[in-house]
């Protein structure tokens, strides 16, 4: 059992003067403090505004050493000024412990003290925050009780992972890949748990209509662009929706009652690595790579959230690299689901761990941050149960392990495949190596946990002149993908028999909800863009006639023609210089040589050949064994 500590503020004069009494479970005294803080003091800056004070002190040559030793004055200046006393009664009165910290409604100036680093005092010569002591946020009278319903047959987890088009590059993708994993490694363990996640295109009415789900949901979890008191979503066109905090509260009351615990993974914790791996490479961090907001003012977020909903509330204060959020999520979902840890505690074993990894900013022992008295009790776990077996997409490639950008086009590509959205196909085109398949399988992949689709066919066109056996080939997929329909017999038939049976398969796909994903047509088409084999022509046409809910997506170098109306026709770009980077961060050999200064200008060289085609760094590599081996390989691109 964790001993509960209440650290109450009482006597508030201003953001540099109040008291605070140290008390027990049972509200005995422990401990008292007139605080006293000096804004002349150097360390009070970093105090206020640590990422500020760190990028203004680091040296750029030395950054980590220098962020390391000035997050430790400002730790050990809270030591002496902060805490005080009341920092060895803390430890003294034994461990893992869960402190409530209590703040006045009013005056309103009180809830100022949210923002500071609390878990980054040091006591006994190291943070609070790798003590096993957890600091639970709470401002009194802000909470309305809510009688919290119990986990029900399934535990169920909303992760929601938003990005506008026109907002730095975050690495949201492959949060959302880890976070999915874990999670369905937990559920492979004889647990019943409900994963939904929304990515590309997550507007106020896609997120509305999730939280509305009669069942509810007992987890939320937010990555994506914070600003001052706003999340950012997207619009239907897909640029930024900034929603305040309270009309994002207003959102999450329709799962209120279930929901128990929200993470905000919120404003920078990829764009830090866009930074970070800028700096490896020796340039200057993207000027706006941070947005036009400050993870700062998360805490104002989870305090209406906390309001409204009576739960608990995981905020990232700092900066961090997308490895560590992504790591910290893992860690929290397993020690609370798996091994039966409450959430203080899984956070208390988790935080140390990571902080320890390479390449980890020092800042981030404040990082993560609890609000909401409903924090200091939440335990739950995941029934017994098996997870449910989905075979739809057993025939597809498997998953891409990294996919960097395209978030544009994929938010289009998702509003095409919605119900009743007026077109049955997209089609992603632009040159070889640009991502077009990798594209099509991250959308396939948005829908193997969810109902959206009764059905799944992948087929790779023929590569090369010899597409005779194409159709045939096709027709062998489609039985083994979707045999309630036949469609080999018909096309190994003849003419009148192909002819006769493309009308029922148009009706078939209106009456079921097939996801189909033609790769590659570009063989099957002419110089001039028409089709090589008119059967073709008349096949997807056949595919895309209907007022259903099935739909096509379809790759080619080449837009075929005619185009048809109801296909919604999405240019696959290169990727930005930001992207690129984001990339190759992730790469295992070339990630590694950008953070050795001796072979930053063979990784650069890499970049400048790629010129935003994500092949020609895959194929960088898988030569980048060693530096030697990438030079030749350079030379020889």
């Amino acid at each position: 059992m964790a001993t509960i500590l209440n650290l109450a503020v009482t006597d508030y004069r201003d953001a540099n003067h109040w008291y605070w009494r140290l008390t027990d479970e049972r509200g005995h005294f422990l401990a008292d403090q007139e605080v006293r803080l000096n804004p002349a003091d150097f360390e009070y800056a970093g105090f206020l505004d640590l990422p500020a004070h760190l990028e203004k002190h680091a040296a750029p040559e030395r950054r980590r050493e220098d962020e390391g030793r000035l997050v430790r004055q400002v730790g050990e200046w809270m030591g002496r000024h902060f805490y005080g006393a009341i920092g060895d009664k803390i430890l003294d009165a034994g461990t893992p412990a869960i402190m409530r910290v209590q703040i006045p409604a009013a005056p309103a100036e009180a809830a100022g003290l949210l923002y500071r680093p609390w878990e980054l005092g040091y006591v006994q010569g190291q943070p609070l925050a790798v003590q096993d002591v957890s600091l639970i946020f709470e401002v009194l009278g802000d909470a309305a009780p809510v009688k919290h319903v119990p986990v029900g047959e399934r535990l169920r987890i909303l992760a929601v992972f938003s990005l506008p088009v026109d907002f730095p590059a975050l690495n949201l993708r492959q949060e959302r890949y880890e976070l999915s994993r874990a999670i369905r490694a937990i559920g492979q363990q004889n647990r019943a748990i409900d994963l939904r996640v929304l990515q590309y295109g997550v507007t106020q009415d896609a997120l509305r209509e999730l939280l509305e789900d009669g069942e509810g949901w007992d987890i939320v979890h937010f990555s994506g662009h914070g600003l001052a008191s706003r999340l950012v979503l997207e619009s239907a066109d897909g640029t930024p929706d900034r929603v305040p905090s309270q009309e994002l509260a207003k959102l999450l009351r329709l799962a209120r009652g279930r929901l128990k615990w929200v993470t905000l993974s919120a404003c920078w914790s990829a764009a830090a690595t866009v930074d970070e791996t800028r700096r490896w490479a020796g340039l200057e961090p993207a000027r706006g790579a941070k947005g036009d907001g400050s993870a700062r003012e998360l805490p104002a977020l989870a305090r209406a959230l906390v309001h409204e909903l009576d739960c608990a509330v995981l905020v990232m204060r700092y900066p961090v690299g997308d490895h560590f959020a992504a790591e910290l999520c893992r860690g929290l979902l397993e020690g609370v689901l798996e091994k039966k840890q409450s959430l203080a505690r899984a956070l208390q074993v988790t935080l140390p761990k990571l902080i320890q990894g390479k390449g980890v900013a020092a800042a981030a022992v404040a990082t993560p941050a609890l609000f909401g008295r409903y924090a200091a009790e939440l335990a739950m776990s995941a029934p017994a149960g098996k997870a449910p077996v989905r075979l739809g997409l057993a025939y597809f490639p498997d998953e891409p392990e990294r996919f960097v950008g395209r978030v544009g086009v994929l938010g289009q590509a998702r509003a095409a495949m919605a119900r009743g959205s007026g077109q049955t196909g997209v089609l992603f085109h632009g040159k070889a190596g640009g991502g077009k398949t990798a594209c099509a399988l991250e959308l396939a992949y948005q829908y193997q946990e969810i109902d959206r689709f009764q059905s799944f066919v992948w087929f790779r066109a023929p590569e090369g002149s010899d597409i005779s056996g194409g159709l045939v080939g096709l027709g062998r997929q489609w039985d083994m993908q979707a045999p309630e329909m036949s469609l080999g017999a018909m096309i190994e038939g003849d003419d009148a028999g192909f002819t006769d049976g493309l009308p029922r398969l148009t009706r078939f796909l209106e009456q079921r909800s097939v996801l189909i994903v033609l790769d590659g047509l570009e063989s099957l088409l002419r110089e001039n863009r028409t089709w090589r084999d008119a059967r073709w022509e008349r096949l997807i046409a056949a595919l895309l006639d209907h007022h259903g809910e099935s739909r096509l997506a379809m790759t080619s170098r080449v837009r075929p023609e005619p185009q048809h109306a109801r296909v919604m026709v999405l240019p696959v770009l290169p990727l930005t210089d930001d992207e690129c980077l984001l990339l190759v961060g992730q790469l295992p050999k070339l990630g590694r040589m950008l953070q050795e200064s001796a072979q930053v200008p063979l990784v650069l060289r890499a970049l400048d050949l790629a010129r935003g085609n994500p092949r020609v760094l895959e194929l960088a590599e898988e030569r980048a064994g060693s530096a030697d081996e990438l030079t030749a390989y350079l030379a020889g691109a």
